[in-house]
């Protein structure tokens, strides 16, 4: 009877602990969302073109 008590502790202690998991999952995607609606709309900033003189990427002009 012991052992049933336990089983059914840790089973329900299971599902507590990944219905935190989930919430917290869609906090953090929430807030993901949040910040790209915010970031830079071209992407993730000046475009890099390279130079074959110097054999170095430079940001384009």
């Amino acid at each position: 009877m012991t052992e049933l008590i336990g089983v059914a502790a840790l089973a329900v202690g299971g599902y507590w602990i990944m219905q935190r998991v989930k919430r917290k999952m869609a906090e953090v995607e929430k807030t993901i969302s949040r910040a790209a609606a915010k970031a830079d709309p071209n992407g993730r900033g000046t475009k890099l073109v390279f130079d074959p003189d110097s054999g170095k990427y430079r940001p384009k002009s």
